[in-house]
């Protein structure tokens, strides 16, 4: 009885928290490299890499506009210097608005940034059972053009398809279009996010056969939806028509850009999208389940005057994982522990990807068999195992 604790402590030391997890190094160094690429795209396009922290004080992390829409879903900690609340990143949008909005606020606009790093949610995603996440993203602060919505998406879309993602489908959306039609109540909302045309058509009272129309929409060929949209357009507000353009004006322009990505439009899909207030957008890849990104347009502070129109995209790092190919990488050159550590250093900067042997080694073909060595150093010359 005595060796019980014991033997669960032992038996519990590689446990982790629900929704954590360890990335073994054939993973980590697909994902590391995966990161390098979507950042390097960015940076050719002109954004700036930032590097917020971890943690922040509740009140500017959690305030209105983007950080606001995870308040509730981000963990929450008390600093032990100052005494105040702090929350640890569910999402880095709302991090890279303050930096903007203070450290570069005298940069001109628009103001290309772009980031990376992990964040940790109280609840994971429903598609997704990790709650520590990677993300990779581009903000554009000070942007208020349709153009810029359309150079931030083909941005994410040049950087997936740099880092090997291929066969991609942008789905762009008004996620405050039903809003801007009528004062919609909570079963309509219920019925337009199910996309059921029978209780559309029991809740949309005089707009039931418009919102019918939109919900057809996706199905619609490119030219159809064109004119869908425009005829849906002279039934709606002028906010809400505006809306429908700046959708059809997007696609046009990510099409010319980007003619190998499929783009689909769903004018009523806000699933996602809390704090977007303009044109939406989510990107996917054929067999991998839920978005590889997401983005769109929004207001870095909802209710301050001195907020600015952003867009920006987030890509979620552990599906485009599962887009990639598996890493095929160099096999290490096995290198012998009388060699010195000399040649070491010269063979890793001539390129090669290097494994040094033990003093001890035996039989140094065995060991560099069992480091995964394809070829050992001998002579000087590299030969084959």
């Amino acid at each position: 009885m005595a060796d019980q604790p014991d033997q669960k402590s032992r038996s519990s030391a590689g446990l982790l928290p629900a929704g954590l997890s360890d990335l073994m190094p054939e993973d980590a160094s697909r994902e590391a490299a995966a990161i390098a690429s979507i950042l390097s795209s960015f940076t050719a396009l002109g954004y700036q890499r930032v590097k917020p922290p971890l943690v922040e004080f509740e009140d500017t992390l959690l305030a209105d506009g983007p950080g606001a829409a995870l308040s509730g879903n981000s963990f929450r900690v008390m600093d032990p210097q100052s005494g105040q609340m702090m929350a640890i990143r569910a999402d880095m949008t709302a991090q890279i608005a303050r930096i903007a909005s203070t450290r570069l606020k005298h940069q001109p606009r628009p103001l290309r940034l772009a980031y990376s790093g992990d964040v940790l949610r109280v609840q994971p995603d429903p598609l997704n059972p990790e709650r520590q996440l990677t993300q990779v993203g581009a903000e554009m602060i000070g942007a208020h053009q349709t153009s810029h919505d359309a150079e931030l998406a083909v941005a994410a879309l040049a950087a997936l398809q740099d880092a090997g993602v291929g066969r991609l489908t942008i789905d762009l959306g008004a996620p405050r279009l039903l809003d801007a039609i009528l004062d919609a109540d909570d079963d309509l909302r219920q019925a337009v996010s199910a996309k059921d045309q029978m209780l559309v058509k029991r809740h949309g009272g005089d707009h039931a056969a418009l919102l019918q129309d939109l919900l057809d929409t996706p199905m619609a060929s490119v030219d159809q939806i064109e004119d869908k949209i425009a005829n849906c357009a002279k039934q709606m507000p002028k906010d809400a028509a505006a809306m429908l353009t700046a959708l059809t004006e997007m696609a046009g322009l990510i099409r010319q850009a980007m003619p190998d990505v499929v783009v689909t439009i769903d004018p009523l899909e806000a699933r996602g999208f809390d704090y977007h207030h303009g044109v939406g957008f989510a990107i996917f890849s054929p067999g991998i389940r839920g978005e590889l990104g997401r983005g769109g347009r929004y207001r870095t502070r909802i209710e301050d005057a001195m907020g600015e129109d952003s867009t920006g995209v987030t890509l979620y790092l552990e599906r485009i994982l599962r887009a990639l190919q598996p890493h095929s990488g160099a096999s290490p050159l096995y290198i012998p522990h009388d060699a010195g550590l000399d040649v070491l250093v010269a063979m890793m900067r001539q390129g090669e990807i290097c494994r040094y042997g033990s003093a001890d080694a035996k039989d140094q073909k065995a060991e560099a068999k069992a480091l995964g060595c394809t070829h050992i150093l001998m002579d000087g010359q590299k030969a084959p195992i």
